[in-house]
């Protein structure tokens, strides 16, 4: 697992799930004293890094198997 796509895609869920809250806010189905708004940004955080590291396990399963015997 590379770190580097690690922190990137962690970094662009924070911003997603950021992005979505203050458009929640916006347009008034929350309000601004939630915290809802703060705990999105976590959450994207998360998701973010837990999408990396399914997707190079997954990855990794399938260089790993080796092929069928003839």
């Amino acid at each position: 697992m590379k770190i580097g796509k690690l922190i990137t895609t962690a970094l662009l869920g924070f911003m997603f799930f950021l992005f979505i809250g203050l458009d929640l806010v916006l347009f008034g189905v929350i309000p601004l004293n939630s915290v809802v708004v703060t705990i999105m940004p976590i959450i994207g955080l998360v998701l973010g890094a837990a999408l990396v590291v399914v997707a190079s396990r997954k990855q990794g399963s399938a260089v790993n198997t080796a092929p069928p015997a003839a």
